[in-house]
């Protein structure tokens, strides 16, 4: 399978990963291997609460 070299937000280093969607971490921080209109690249995951899912549930329905 193609690996990628992606630019890390977190480190500001690059990683290599294989080329498919996919969750990784670095620092203990969570981020998503994903590709898109600008190629590959990581974005950090934010968590959220149960009442922030909820209030953004609301949002997106409406």
């Amino acid at each position: 399978m193609e690996e990628v070299n992606v630019k890390c937000p977190i480190c500001k280093k690059e990683h290599k990963y294989k080329a498919e969607i996919q969750v990784v971490s670095c620092k203990g921080k969570p981020m998503a291997l994903i590709k898109d209109r600008l190629g590959w690249r990581l974005m950090e995951v934010k968590i959220i609460s149960e009442r922030e899912d909820e209030e953004l549930d609301k949002i997106w329905r409406s």
